[in-house]
């Protein structure tokens, strides 16, 4: 019976230093990884017309640690960035078609007339078709949008979204990011964020805080 108990407390032992072990993470590398698992929750995925459309929050943390990176580690640049986005929330939507031929740019575009508009409403437009709604029904518009020029072969194309927070957005016991999309014949796509997940990022061992 003792042998049997101290196995049962050599096991939790191991599974607890194995979860606390891997309640932190050592490098930006090991944050994109961690970041872009689904399992937990900073991506959203939906598809429709062929197109596959991602959502990902990007943390302040995150951003910190890039704007930090330009202009050198020092724990005080790290501390003073992460001020500086604490009042915004900032997501990365991500359009790419399952056929690498058909392009967000090009698609049901027939003359130069039609193809200026559509990069005029890519560039400039998709504050006008994308919302952030909250679980007491507020609506919260993107204060900044911004399409990402790659200069790519690909077909995908990205945009940063900037929400203020103003107390409101993680206060949120789940918050809802919604495309109206006009012009993909996608339709109307919802992206569904646990407030509680996206406040759930482990210690960023490697960030000399």
């Amino acid at each position: 019976m003792l042998k049997v108990y101290k196995s049962s407390f050599i096991l939790f032992s191991l599974l607890t230093c194995f979860y606390s072990c891997n309640d932190s993470i050592d490098s930006k590398e090991e944050l994109l990884t961690w970041m872009a698992d689904v399992d937990n929750g900073y991506v959203k995925k939906n598809r429709a017309n062929g197109f596959l459309l991602s959502m990902k929050y990007l943390p302040t943390e995150y951003l910190a640690i890039n704007e930090m990176n330009k202009d050198g580690n020092s724990s005080k640049l790290y501390n003073e960035y992460l001020k500086e986005f604490e009042n915004s929330k900032t997501f990365i939507l991500t359009i790419v078609h399952e056929d690498k031929t058909i392009d967000a740019s090009t698609y049901k575009v027939s003359n130069l007339s039609e193809y200026s508009k559509r990069i005029t409403d890519l560039s400039f437009n998709i504050k006008d078709i994308v919302y952030l709604k909250t679980n007491t029904g507020k609506k919260i518009s993107p204060v900044l949008t911004t399409m990402e020029n790659e200069y790519e072969l690909g077909n995908k194309k990205t945009f940063y979204l900037v929400f203020s927070d103003e107390g409101k957005i993680m206060a949120s016991e789940k918050i809802d990011i919604i495309l109206e999309d006009t012009f993909l014949d996608t339709g109307l796509s919802h992206f569904v964020f646990d407030t509680n997940k996206l406040n759930s990022l482990p210690n960023l061992k490697f960030v000399n805080q």
